[in-house]
C-alpha cells in the first residue's frame, strides 16, 4: 500500500468511527446505490469478501442467521429482506471496521461525501458524489428513495 493510500485510509477510517448508527446506514445505502450501479468505491473481489465476512459472523454470533455454506439462495433472500442486518447483530464498531479494511476505490470521492452526509446530510453527499464522478442521476429521487429505505427496514 503506498502513502497516499495509507493517509486516505486513515481519513477513512476516521470519518467511520464518529458515524453513529442511523447515519452508517445512510453511508451505507450511497455505498449499495453507487456500488450496484457503478462499481464504485469498493472492489467486486473485495465487496465479495465482505459480504462473506459479515455474514460469517452474523452466523457465528446468531445461529438463526443462515449459514452461507448451506443455501446461498436462502443468505441472499434474507440480506435483501433485510438490507441491515448486520449492523443489527454485530457491534457497529466491528462493521465500521470491515468497512475500513475492504473499501480499496475512489476513497477520495467517497472521504469526502462522508463529510458531507455528516455536516450537510444525505443529499449533499448524493450532489457532490454525482459531480465529482461525472453522473447526472436525480438527486431529489435518490434522496427520497433511501429516506424511504431506511424508514422501511430500519
Amino acid at each position: 500500500m503506498d502513502n497516499k493510500t495509507k493517509i486516505l485510509k486513515r481519513h477513512l477510517r476516521s470519518k467511520l468511527e464518529v458515524m453513529d448508527k442511523e447515519e452508517f446506514k445512510l453511508f451505507y445505502s450511497i455505498l449499495v446505490h453507487y456500488w450496484v450501479n457503478n462499481k464504485f468505491f469498493i472492489s467486486k473481489m473485495n465487496f465479495f469478501n465482505m459480504w462473506c465476512e459479515l455474514n460469517k459472523l452474523c452466523h457465528e454470533v446468531d445461529e438463526s442467521f443462515p449459514d452461507r455454506y448451506d443455501d446461498h439462495t436462502l443468505v441472499k433472500d434474507f440480506c435483501i429482506a433485510h438490507p441491515f442486518y448486520f449492523v443489527d447483530i454485530l457491534s457497529l464498531k466491528l462493521v465500521k471496521s470491515l468497512f475500513w479494511r475492504y473499501m480499496d476505490k475512489d476513497l477520495e470521492v467517497i472521504i469526502i461525501a462522508m463529510k458531507k452526509l455528516h455536516r450537510e446530510g444525505l443529499r449533499a453527499a448524493y450532489e457532490y458524489i454525482n459531480e465529482a464522478m461525472g453522473l447526472s442521476e436525480n438527486i431529489d429521487e435518490l434522496v427520497q428513495e433511501t429516506e424511504e429505505h431506511i424508514k422501511e427496514f430500519s
